[in-house]
């Protein structure tokens, strides 16, 4: 029985071989490489974009300022197919990247407003960047940008800016101070409530300094064309804001730098730097004019004038505060303009010398009395524009109308282009009512008279002429002569010195003297027949030579 035990016992004993090493040392290398690929490995994070345009899985990279730091390894969509599912491994030792704050976008080629980027990618690919998060705990699910995040570093103040009028501007429009560029706009919304487009805007530090409670904002586009009464404007700012435009912002004229502002500081946003400053007083005193003449021209903004001085801008044409049926229980057909007197513009800005209004309403009061009236005068004749023109008149219409429907009333004349157009209508009125026709033909008739009687003067001279070309007409004179001079002798010697003789002698004696004088006459008739009718033409004077 021996025997058996001992072979069933050397059976049961295991050899041991030395190949086995191989596949058991290939088995503890393998779980080492798995160990450690998987040791250094960062987290899986998730990313929700709107589309996963350009982006592959295994492919596609995650970069931070141009190193990579993770890859994707898997794109799916949503449960509700809205949006893309994108799953990134990250590389170890990130996860303190992965903070609230971190932000994510895909790189690829672009072309707008702010320039080209990404052209790298057009060979390599697209790829998605990040801003290290550095605020906040630390996430594994992110939200990725639609576009590029703007430059975060070295920011100063964030304010609010509504405006009500004017176009949108879009995100990354640059702000300026001077022309100079201090910012840009981070986010752009809209308030129902209000009905505003409403900007967020960083001005970044230093120049945060120069926003404080007394500064306005207003926009700046690239390309500009005003008409006004002030004439035809065109202003082309820096090709930066040419297709974007801008915000621009500054102190205005004659007021005093205000308090410092904290973040998130509410601003009105006014569409050009020419509305910002007619908006900058805070005292005014409001008056609706009721014109009587044609308003075409006058615009919201345009000028209240004194004397060429601007003391008020005008607000509404036509201004519709008051009903038509108050209108019409007035008589006559009159226009409603809304417009407002700015005393500031006479008074220094934020001095105590300067009026109250009270005073200044006194004073209108009394200017008005003394023949102080509105009128509209034509401030450019190129474009039609018109202004509001406010002087003393002679002998001014009556004030009718103080107060209407509530509204202070400022009295209105007629201007004096309407002055013009009714003196020149009331002429063509007289004009219209002459009997031309009759007059027409009375001078006809005088022209056909007029050219008979020159055609008689034509005969006549030359009548004159044929009668003077006669040898009997040229002896005339010398035989009259002659015979003058015998009768005078024989008047000599016949009683000379009696009281007949003297006078009849020296009535001969003129006659012949005058005789003697027509002969010229004669002579020029002979030359120039029509003398008789037209002036001849005057004789030069010879001048005499001087001695050789």
């Amino acid at each position: 029985m021996s025997a058996p035990n001992k072979q069933v016992e050397s059976m049961r004993q295991v050899r041991f071989n030395s190949i086995w090493l191989v596949p058991l040392i290939a088995l503890l290398v393998a779980g080492w490489m798995l160990y450690q690929n998987w040791s250094s490995q960062g987290p899986i994070i998730t990313l929700v974009a709107a589309n996963a345009d350009g982006l592959e899985v295994g492919k596609t990279k995650l970069k931070s300022r141009n190193v990579d730091v993770g890859r994707v390894i898997d794109i799916r969509l949503s449960p509700d197919y809205e949006k893309a599912i994108i799953q990134v491994r990250m590389n170890y030792g990130t996860e303190q990247m992965l903070r609230d704050d971190a932000k994510f976008w895909v790189v690829k080629p672009r072309v707008g407003k702010e320039g080209v980027s990404g052209l790298g990618t057009l060979l390599s690919g697209a790829y998605i960047d990040m801003t290290p998060g550095v605020k906040g705990r630390i996430e594994s699910d992110f939200t990725l940008l639609s576009q590029p995040p703007l430059s975060t570093e070295n920011e100063g103040v964030r304010l609010v800016l509504s405006s009500t009028e004017g176009s949108k501007l879009d995100v990354g429009a640059l702000v300026h101070f001077r022309g100079y560029e201090v910012g840009y706009v981070e986010k752009v919304g809209f308030d129902a409530d209000k009905g505003a487009i409403t900007y967020r805007i960083v001005v970044r530090s230093p120049y945060d300094s120069l926003v404080n409670s007394g500064v306005q904002f207003w926009m700046t586009p690239g390309l500009s064309f005003k008409s006004s009464a002030s004439g035809f404007e065109v202003r082309l700012d820096s090709l930066e804001t040419f297709f974007a435009g801008g915000i621009s912002f500054g102190l205005p004229p004659g007021r005093t730098a205000g308090q410092p502002v904290n973040d998130m500081a509410a601003f009105r946003l006014y569409s050009s730097k020419e509305s910002a400053a007619n908006n900058m007083y805070s005292q005014f005193i409001n008056y609706v004019f009721l014109f009587d003449s044609n308003i075409s021209g006058l615009t919201p903004g345009a000028a209240v004038e004194f004397r060429g001085v601007r003391i008020g801008t005008v607000l509404d044409v036509p201004f519709n505060g008051i009903p038509m049926d108050s209108l019409a229980s007035l008589g006559t057909p009159l226009i409603p303009v809304r417009a407002r007197i700015e005393p500031q513009r006479l008074n220094f800005l934020d001095t105590s010398e300067a009026m109250s209004l009270q005073k200044w309403n006194e004073l209108i009061e009394d200017r008005i009395n003394k023949g102080v009236r509105a009128t509209l005068k034509i401030g450019n004749y190129l474009n039609g524009a018109k202004v509001i023109n406010i002087d003393f008149m002679k002998n001014p219409p009556a004030v009718k109308i103080k107060e209407f429907a509530g509204y202070q009333i400022f009295p209105t004349a007629p201007d004096a282009l309407a002055n013009i157009e009714t003196r020149v209508g009331d002429i063509l009125d007289n004009v219209s009512q002459v009997p031309l026709n009759k007059t027409f033909e009375q001078l006809g008739q005088t022209m056909s008279e007029a050219n008979e009687t020159l055609r008689q003067l034509q005969e006549l001279s030359k009548s004159v002429k044929q009668l003077l070309d006669k040898s009997e007409t040229q002896q005339l004179p010398t035989d009259l002569a002659a015979t003058i001079n015998e009768l005078n002798l024989t008047l000599e010697t016949y009683q000379a010195n009696g009281q007949i003789g003297r006078p009849l002698k020296e009535n001969m004696v003129s006659l012949g003297r005058a005789l003697n004088e027509l002969q010229p006459l004669l002579r020029q008739l002979r030359e120039n027949p029509n003398t008789l009718i037209f002036d001849s033409k005057p004789r030069v004077d010879v001048q005499p030579k001087a001695a050789k």
